[in-house]
């Protein structure tokens, strides 16, 4: 009888597992940068700024029927936030240059129709102080309007430097989800092993 409480429970658990692992992947939400690192922008430079000084977010798989969050922090800190309604369907992308003289970013986007008050739209003085170098993180989710946090979060993990040579690009999986299948997995094949054992 015993034997039965806990195989039961651990199928339950386990299934529980690779439901919400599945749903996590399956939801879409994603927030991606196409570099690991992008480079401030001398004025001096001239516009528009060289493509190794533009940092590209693409966002992806969100529903136009909720609103789309926004936050940015930089080393930890949050430095701007912000929803909106989308444009358009997804995917759509954030096209977003920072100066190296002071923290004023410069950006366009075809998320939003009118992004002045939107994280990074528009032309945002995120500081009046000097440049802040060191990791940003986008962090993206969406709520409906009445009833809170619909999908996500998710995040997209930089380096904000001067130079970024010395910088080596790292890929980083989902790790919330891909741990989720696979305690999910685990949790199944032990089941299978204590199912096995009292056959014996």
């Amino acid at each position: 009888m015993k034997r039965h409480w806990l195989r039961s429970m651990l199928l339950g658990l386990s299934l529980a597992l690779l439901l919400a692992g599945g749903a996590a992947l399956a939801q879409g939400l994603s927030i991606t940068a196409d570099q690991a690192c992008f480079e401030c922008w001398p004025r001096t430079a001239g516009w528009p700024p060289p493509d190794d000084h533009i940092l590209e977010l693409t966002l992806n798989g969100y529903d136009t029927d909720d609103l789309v969050c926004a936050r940015v922090l930089i080393d930890g800190e949050n430095w701007d936030e912000s929803c909106w309604g989308p444009a358009q369907d997804p995917p759509c992308t954030i096209l977003l240059a920072v100066e190296c003289q002071t923290m004023i970013a410069y950006s366009s986007t075809d998320c939003w129709e009118e992004y002045g008050e939107a994280a990074l739209g528009g032309d945002v003085a995120l500081s009046q102080m000097e440049v802040v170098y060191g990791d940003w993180t986008f962090r993206l989710w969406q709520e409906e309007y009445d009833d809170g946090v619909s999908a996500g979060p998710v995040f997209a993990n930089v380096t904000f430097a001067e130079d970024c040579t010395p910088v080596a690009e790292e890929f980083v999986p989902e790790p919330g989800s891909i741990m989720l299948l696979g305690s999910g997995l685990a949790g199944l094949a032990g089941y299978a092993t204590l199912r096995w054992r009292t056959r014996e």
